[in-house]
Formats: structure tokens, sequence, C-alpha cells
């Protein structure tokens, strides 16, 4: 009986101490599954909440993706609050941390999801010549990430049809002609991006193709004269001097 009660009193304590020792963050916008959403830009402001037994340490400090962060002394006790504005894309999977300073196990985190649309929607006009390589440039780079597809005078392009080529790293989906043909390649292309948050987005490339022009190596002439001219400058010269050379 008496075991009995010495555990039932170890148990109580240990809840006591879980209750008036916790470390909580609340956030503003409020988080789902320690996972707080904002837009590219916004605000979230963070409050650490600490409950702790009367004459015990309460100084807390924060941690983002577990480097120490700054706080002003009259902001390390109870109620401790950091901001984060404006919202950048390195803020995205940022990970802000609030634990007790002399013991680390008491603390809670939190995750920003920055979200951000691609920045696609425009046009462009390019005027190519026969022969040439053709790169078209399109953003992708958005959170969630984005489904990209491309498509010629109205057909859609696979990833590699001809001489046409298209990849992407992540941020950039690239289209590439090498080669241009006039019949085959001037015309209308457009990237289109497909967000299951922010919608569709269009870029539009207007590209003329003309045969190729041939171009003289107009240096290499100028260069060439420029030789003529002094070689003869320098005979005549030499002749001169040579005739003088008689009459003295």
């Amino acid at each position: 009986m008496t075991t009995i009660l010495r555990t039932l009193l170890l148990h109580a304590v240990i809840l006591c101490v879980m209750q008036t020792s916790g470390v909580r963050i609340e956030s503003v916008p409020g988080s789902v599954e320690q996972m707080i959403e904002m837009k590219l830009d916004g605000t979230v402001s963070l409050i650490c909440r600490h409950k702790t037994a009367a004459g015990t340490d309460m100084e807390l400090v924060w941690l983002r993706n577990n480097a120490l962060v700054k706080l002003e002394n009259n902001n390390r006790g109870d109620n401790s609050s950091i901001c984060v504005t404006p919202l950048t894309h390195e803020d995205n999977g940022a990970i802000f941390t609030c634990q007790r300073k002399n013991d680390t196990t008491l603390n809670d985190s939190v995750t920003l999801n920055v979200t951000y649309a691609s920045r696609t929607n425009g046009s462009e006009e390019f005027d190519m010549e026969e022969q040439e390589t053709l790169v078209l440039l399109c953003d992708m780079y958005a959170n969630p990430a984005v489904i990209v597809s491309w498509e010629f005078n109205g057909t859609q392009l696979e990833h590699t049809t001809g001489k046409v080529i298209v990849t992407n790293d992540g941020f950039t989906s690239k289209l590439t002609v090498n080669k241009l043909d006039m019949d085959l390649h001037r015309g209308t292309y457009i990237c289109e991006t497909n967000s299951p948050k922010h919608g569709k987005q269009r870029r539009t490339f207007s590209v003329g193709v003309k045969e190729r022009t041939i171009r003289f190596p107009v240096m290499p002439i100028v260069a060439g004269v420029v030789v003529v001219f002094l070689t003869i400058l320098l005979a005549i010269f030499s002749r001169r001097k040579k005739i003088a050379k008689c009459f003295k």
C-alpha cells in the first residue's frame, strides 16, 4: 500500500512539473501541426509562453535553424516574442525553436511555410536567323512547386522533340532549339505553369526566323587593305630615296 502511494505521489509531482514548466509557442497567424503558412512579404509574430515554478530561472532563448537569435534583455523572460518581416524566399522551411536556457529539453518549435507564385506571366519577341540557337527561359520558382508545360503554335511539346530540348533546374525551365529552321521553328512558343495554390500563368514568346545573312569578314579585309597600303607606301618611299641618291 505504501509503495502504491509513493508511486502515485511521484506521478503527481511529475505531472505538476510538466504543467508548471511547459514551453509553448503561439503565433499570428496560427499554426497547424506546428506549421505556419504565410505569403511572401508577409509578417509572422511568435510568442513563447513559459510556465515555471516560483523562484526558478525563467530565461528563454530563441533559435532559428539551430542558430541563436539575438534578444533584448527585457525579452528573455516569460512571453518572449520575435517578429519575422518581411518574409522572404529564404524564410521558407525555417524552423524557430523556443527553449529554456538552463534546460533545453523544455522547448517548442514551429516551421514556416512561405508560399509564393512563379513570375511567369508576360511576353517576349525574338528576331533570329537560320542556324542560330534559340534559348527561351521561363520562371518556375514557386512554393508549392508548379507543373511546367510548353507548346508551339498550339501543339504540346515533349521534353525532347528533334532539335527542341526542354530542361529545368527547379528555378527556371529552359527551351533550347539548335540550328533554327525558318520553316520549322518560327511562330509562337508558350510556357505555362500550373500551381495548386496560385493557378495558371502563361508566358508567350513570338519568334521570327529569317534567312541567314552572309556576313563578310570586315575586320580581316580592313586589316589586309591597311597592310597593302603600308607596303605600297614603304615601297614608294624606298624608291624615292634611291632616286635621290642618284642625283647627288
